[in-house]
């Protein structure tokens, strides 16, 4: 189960905060983290009013277009793997990340502008 949250409780700048809550919540072995990545996909509980919504994913930047971590991003290099040592991984920890509600990959659930969270 993922540990990390997603939470949309500032309608006024319309954003979710994506927080790494403990050390058992940081995502591991994320591919092309440590050095590459520009954007990742976070399994998050989206957390709305209060209300524990389950598991979504949010697309959160880490680096900018120089490839420098995003403040509130921390990258942490994986190290030396017995295999496929060519391909970068990384732990990655979250601190009050803001990202737009529509950063919510919501093809099947939709969270309005008032926290309200819809699905078919």
């Amino acid at each position: 189960s993922s540990g990390i949250n997603a939470e949309y409780g500032d309608e006024e700048t319309g954003e979710l905060v994506v927080n790494t809550p403990s050390a058992l919540a940081q995502k591991y072995w994320i591919t092309n983290g440590a050095l590459h990545a520009h954007h990742v996909v976070v399994f998050a509980h989206l957390i709305s009013g209060g209300k524990n919504h389950g598991i979504h994913a949010v697309l959160v930047p880490i680096r900018d277009k120089n490839l420098n971590v995003l403040p509130g991003v921390l990258v942490e290099e994986m190290g030396y793997k017995m295999g496929l040592n060519g391909v970068d991984n990384a732990k990655l920890t979250f601190d009050n990340v803001r990202v737009p509600r529509d950063a919510l990959l919501d093809k099947f659930s939709s969270l309005a502008e008032d926290g309200t969270l819809t699905s078919p």
